[in-house]
């Protein structure tokens, strides 16, 4: 026999409340009647000197629509052609779900980029019912200030967020949770597309001490003791890396090598002794190699070397009596390390990659 307490009740209807919930959840971008019921959430949710005004986040959604997302919760009865307006609290929303992962760059088409369902892109082709639950809203900022935030840069770097809130009876069912997971997907998609001519670095916000465990569990960092006075409480700076800012940052540096000028040939008991060297470091030898060649590969794992490599300049003097096919490097590939030696200007410049066995 198994008895329950009132706790184990609650826990249980909560806990079924909250399957529930999240299988009628769709996330999707603000649109301008959305404001109403996004206020009317706020003005719930903040004390009054915290609260966005209904102009605030009318501001935000016209000057920064991509970074204003909701939860729509679908009404149990919500799917089809039904009545219901927006006077009611109820809103229709457009729903086909699909299959491209929502994490993937593929997903790049604008309705799949503002509307997810049950972690899946989705696409416009029928309409449900229901309403708005909940809330994230940002800004673009060039710096972490309170002045920085209160306008929309779209050249900053950061994400301000402004607001993450869920309407009270929805609290306490992982949809907070839940819409951080959507939002910081779609803003990868975002930032790894075409439509954004500088790209996001991070998410920063400030969020006060009893929120700093719920904001850790969904990937941010407490940094310290916020400078930004909003209300009376005190806040806390946190942020958030993404991911498709380090790729970015990865795909840019991915060409660049490691160059070092060099006392070469030195003799250590001889102060002033040897000469000046360049060095550069590579991952492989430059250009393309011969097929039978034991480097047959393309350089850095990928590119095309003939075509990526610098413009060679016409009066660069190439050693011909170095072996393409025996030194594994391409006859292109000894052009730009003659570009590279020029540059350098010295008696000596060493190119120095791993040897594959």
């Amino acid at each position: 026999m198994t008895t329950m307490t009132n706790n184990d009740n609650q826990q249980a209807i909560t806990t079924a409340l909250s399957q529930s919930v999240h299988d009628r959840l769709i996330f999707r971008a603000v649109q301008p009647t959305d404001i109403p019921r996004c206020h009317e959430i706020e003005k719930a949710s903040y004390p009054p000197d915290e609260a966005a005004s209904k102009s605030q986040l009318q501001y935000r959604q016209h000057h920064a629509a991509p970074f204003f997302r909701c939860a729509f919760l679908i009404d149990d009865n919500g799917f089809g052609n039904t009545g219901g307006g927006r006077n009611s609290g109820t809103d229709h929303t457009p729903l086909t779900q699909t299959h491209n992962d929502p994490f993937s760059p593929m997903s790049s088409t604008s309705t799949q980029a503002s509307v997810s369902y049950r972690g899946r892109a989705a696409s416009v082709q029928s309409t449900v019912r229901g309403t708005i639950i909940g809330y994230i809203c940002s800004t673009r900022a060039a710096s972490f200030t309170e002045e920085a935030m209160k306008s929309h840069d779209p050249r900053g770097m950061l994400l301000a967020v402004h607001s993450v809130v869920v309407e009270k009876k929805y609290r306490n069912m992982g949809v907070a949770s839940a819409m951080i997971h959507d939002y910081i997907s779609a803003m990868e998609r975002l930032n790894r597309g075409n439509s954004l001519k500088v790209k996001m670095e991070k998410l920063v916000l400030i969020a006060k001490k009893d929120l700093l465990g719920f904001y850790v569990r969904n990937g941010f960092r407490a940094m310290k003791l916020s400078d930004v006075v909003h209300g009376k409480d005190p806040w806390f700076d946190m942020e958030r890396d993404l991911e498709s800012a380090k790729e970015q940052e990865e795909e840019k540096t991915r060409h660049f090598h490691e160059c070092y000028l060099v006392d070469a040939f030195a003799d250590p008991e001889r102060e002033g002794s040897g000469n000046p060297a360049g060095v550069v470091l590579l991952k492989g030898p430059p250009g393309k190699t011969d097929k039978n060649c034991v480097y047959n590969e393309r350089l850095d794992n990928g590119d095309d070397d003939d075509n990526s490599l610098d413009d060679i300049a016409e009066d660069v003097e190439i050693d011909t009596t170095t072996k393409p096919e025996k030194s594994g490097i391409s006859p292109r590939g000894l052009e730009w390390m003659a570009v590279v030696a020029k540059e350098f200007n010295q008696a000596e410049t060493a190119f120095v990659w791993p040897v594959q066995m």
